[in-house]
């Protein structure tokens, strides 16, 4: 099945209560349409999981993020065959970081060799054509339904930070279809949840607030998008999501320095003890202990 081409077009609209889409999403020239078409089978209140890979901590770190208006473009021009321009993109970015494939695979990626059956190789999936972080991903959402494009809920994500090693080099959302409404209100309540997701969530570095706000702001000024409300309404919960993160800082500075003192009183305390005259009496029983151990 090609989604770019076919869509899911063998599945009746609305009658999925699920559809899962892990590692797809950047892979396709036209991840707009591609959604669209997972609404479009879905039911109300079905849901939509993206699993898709956080370009921060992949070898994509290097890329630019995908743009809403380039993504917004391959919709309207309804794109079903990745460009040239984006494997490119890619090769360039995997060839130029040190060796993390084999030496054959490597071979692939190197920018100046990408004959046609390479690129045709590249089509066929084998890359990352759109590269997001959690942030930049959110945004896109956000600016589809601004646009009038699809109307979700955000039910759930996750990020690398629910992993204690953070290891992970994925984040995923779990989206609700739910009926077409004004499009600024479906957008204020994903930023609301989105936002509140981040700040009530402990595991979650609330800095990543000021950067949604960031790839709001940047993504509605590119495509032209007026949604001056709602990108003050994302700013008023980045610097909620600052004052968060310098309480925490300022919280885990003032359990630092309890640990200190209580260090600092131990070693006194030792100290004392060595000094006292019962220490210095038992010094010899204390050493006949230790032979006999």
């Amino acid at each position: 099945m090609n989604l770019d081409t076919d869509g899911l077009a063998v599945i009746e609209s609305s009658s999925l209560d699920g559809v899962v889409a892990s590692h797809v999403i950047e892979h396709v020239a036209n991840p707009l349409g591609v959604i669209a078409e997972f609404g479009r089978a879905l039911r109300f209140g079905g849901k939509l999981l993206l699993v898709v890979p956080d370009r921060h901590q992949t070898f994509d770190a290097p890329r630019r993020a995908t743009p809403f208006s380039t993504v917004l473009a391959k919709q309207r021009e309804k794109t079903t065959e990745v460009d040239e321009a984006s494997i490119r993109d890619f090769c360039q970015a995997i060839y130029g970081q040190p060796p993390i494939h084999p030496p054959k695979v490597r071979e692939w990626h190197d920018p100046t060799k990408l004959d046609a059956d390479r690129l045709a190789l590249h089509r066929r999936r084998s890359i990352h054509v759109h590269v997001w972080s959690p942030e930049e991903f959110a945004s896109l959402i956000v600016c589809s339904m601004l646009d009038g494009s699809t109307a979700w809920r955000l039910e759930s994500m996750y990020f690398s930070d629910h992993f204690p090693d953070r290891t992970a080099d994925e984040f995923a959302f779990v989206l609700e279809k739910v009926p077409l409404a004004s499009p600024n209100k479906l957008g204020r309540q994903f930023v609301d949840a989105w936002c509140h997701s981040v700040l009530d969530d402990t595991a979650v570095d609330s800095v990543r607030l000021a950067r949604f706000e960031e790839a709001l702001r940047r993504d509605c000024a590119e495509a032209a998008i007026n949604s001056l409300p709602l990108q003050l309404f994302a700013a008023k919960h980045a610097a909620l999501g600052m004052a968060a993160a310098q309480d925490r800082n300022t919280s885990l500075e003032v359990e630092l320095k309890r640990a200190q003192i209580r260090a600092a009183e131990a070693i006194a305390r030792a100290k004392a003890l060595e000094l006292s005259t019962s220490w210095k009496v038992t010094a010899p029983l204390r050493a006949v202990r230790r032979l006999f151990r």
